[in-house]
């Protein structure tokens, strides 16, 4: 099967996912957790049974991350397979014919957005290679500070966007391969600070409003 279509099955798979994910889920259900004062998430409160905003958000997040991940690590085999195939030519530049993992992640969000869906999600970091994808708001900017002093939590709380009522999400994007730490190190943007493998480069960041 080419990697054309073997994508489009694995893209297709996950908007099937998501959609079950928001089919039964009920709409702004239960109140939400918010960050405390001191930066940390709140302990998710009780809620009538139906799925919380908090479920809808790791449930999303589930599915992003997965294809986030299985992404990463084809284009690192495509990659390697250019570099050590005996006929180079053979095998098309993957700045030609595969975007970069966090390309690849911009166009996936953009194109979920379009088609009308009411969460969204994006990349975030303190510090990017890319200056888009610095914290936007100023939960983001608390939820990745939190994140980046806490790997193996997730950072919880809700804003007011354009006059509506979010449930935000924070959570720590890890590499899923060592490839991927060398790539941003080769950035100048990663000059004075490298990173190294388990490190967190920033945050997954996924929304879902509260009204409706």
């Amino acid at each position: 099967m080419k990697p054309q279509a073997r994508f489009a099955l694995q893209a297709l798979f996950s908007f099937v996912a998501v959609l079950i994910v928001l089919t039964f889920s009920t709409r702004g259900a239960g109140s939400s957790p918010s960050a405390t004062p001191s930066g940390a998430p709140a302990a998710p409160p009780q809620t009538n049974g139906a799925i919380s905003p908090q479920d809808e958000a790791d449930a999303l997040h589930y599915v992003i991350a997965a294809d986030r991940e299985m992404y990463c690590q084809e284009f690192i085999a495509h990659r390697k397979a250019g570099v050590n195939s005996p006929d180079p030519s053979s095998i098309s530049s993957p700045a030609e014919s595969w975007p970069l993992p966090e390309e690849m992640f911009r166009r996936a969000a953009e194109s979920i957005q379009s088609k009308g869906a009411e969460f969204s999600y994006a990349l975030r970091s303190l510090r990017p290679i890319d200056p888009r994808n610095g914290p936007q708001t100023e939960l983001e900017q608390r939820g990745l500070a939190f994140i980046a002093n806490h790997s193996s939590q997730n950072f919880y709380g809700e804003e007011m966007l354009g006059g509506r009522h979010y449930f935000t999400a924070v959570y720590p994007d890890i590499p899923a391969e060592a490839a991927c730490i060398n790539c941003h190190n080769r950035s100048p943007a990663s000059i004075s600070q490298r990173s190294h493998a388990g490190d967190i480069l920033g945050g997954i960041v996924v929304r879902v409003p509260l009204e409706f």
